[in-house]
């Protein structure tokens, strides 16, 4: 069974692509599937999109990062070309980010620890070894790294993946939403999707797993907006790092150990996990400020929008297509050449 991690498994799923692209790139876009879902009879909730030129009193400014290195290490996930691509998305990801956010944070582990920081040098401001905590855990669940990390925070952040690039223009001092998020995007609770909700709440329930009630409500009425986390964060800590607390016990409760076994491939239900679960505390209760960067995932893939937006993010197998590794070279060797020559240094010419 070939696992579906949210998008179409033979399409390259890129957002803002042309911003990776050489300045004289002429070629058609590459055509973006994205789920399968037709978005055409759904309407996306209202939320505050941030926009080129805001300006906020009080933005964020710290921007944190994490890297589970197990499952990039056993293959759980999409995966980039090669280690050297993989190596130059971190430095374009940090390197670009670090220009808009004055604070910089690195959750990983011991081998985390020494790619990120020992071999390629990485600057982050601060560094913590937080995920060696997970040894033992399944990596299928890749998502499990990045809750880590929002349960470690204690002043408003932006998580940033590593596949997300926020290039100079990029609105960052408008950034103030209690939540911030990509886009709101289309989970129908129903198994015709990618995400399945009503899946897992089924197995939970069958085995007399845990199953948060905010989560268990949102299902029952039929809850069909998640949140993509690209980038994720916000103002409203406390609540972010509930959800994140959420969302490791779903995963990890020996009370849940049963429904998983039922349901596999089990890294198609990260996605419950992170970003359905964020949408059901969001929208299935009290009125919360979401923020974010597109008011839809169809807005995502208005190319026009996305290079307005300034960002770029390498969704699922654009990460293992070969034109946008050659383009990520292109942009680090040109506006990052000192980094450059390091990942030369440490993995020879692939």
């Amino acid at each position: 069974m070939v696992s579906r991690y949210g998008y179409d498994g033979y399409t390259a799923v890129a957002i803002g692509g042309h911003l990776l692209a050489p300045d004289n790139f002429r070629e058609d876009p590459i055509h973006h599937g994205y789920g399968g879902i037709p978005e055409s009879a759904w309407h996306p909730p209202r939320v505050r999109v941030v926009r080129p030129g805001d300006r906020v009193p009080q933005p964020i400014r710290r921007a944190v990062w994490s890297f589970w290195s197990a499952p990039y290490r056993l293959q759980h996930g999409r995966h980039w070309v090669d280690d050297i691509s993989h190596a130059l998305s971190w430095i374009l990801s940090f390197r670009l980010a670090s220009r808009h956010f004055p604070e910089t944070a690195l959750v990983t582990d011991d081998w985390g620890y020494e790619l990120l920081i020992r071999r390629l040098r990485l600057p982050f401001g601060e560094v913590t070894v937080t995920l060696n905590g997970l040894a033992g855990q399944n990596p299928s669940w890749w998502a499990l790294g990045k809750l880590y990390a929002y349960r470690e925070q204690s002043e408003p952040f932006l998580h940033i993946d590593n596949d997300v690039f926020l290039w100079p223009g990029f609105p960052a001092e408008g950034l103030s939403g209690e939540v911030i998020a990509q886009n709101p995007e289309h989970a129908p609770v129903s198994d015709v999707g990618y995400y399945r909700p009503t899946a897992v709440a089924t197995a939970i329930r069958a085995t007399g797993g845990f199953l948060p009630p905010e989560l268990g409500d949102y299902i029952d009425n039929a809850g069909d907006v998640a949140l993509c986390t690209g980038v994720i964060g916000g103002t409203a800590v406390p609540l972010l790092r509930h959800y994140a607390d959420l969302g490791i016990r779903l995963v990890e409760s020996a009370e849940n150990r049963a429904a998983w076994r039922r349901l596999a491939p089990l890294e198609d239900y990260n996605l419950v996990v992170e970003q359905y679960l964020l949408g059901a505390l969001c929208w299935g209760g009290s009125a919360i400020d979401v923020h974010c960067v597109f008011g839809s995932q169809h807005e995502t893939f208005r190319e026009e929008i996305a290079v307005a937006q300034r960002f770029t993010h390498l969704i699922a197998s654009a990460k293992s297509d070969l034109r946008y590794a050659r383009w990520l070279a292109h942009r680090v060797r040109n506006h990052f050449p000192a980094d450059f020559e390091i990942v030369r240094r440490v993995f020879g010419d692939q």
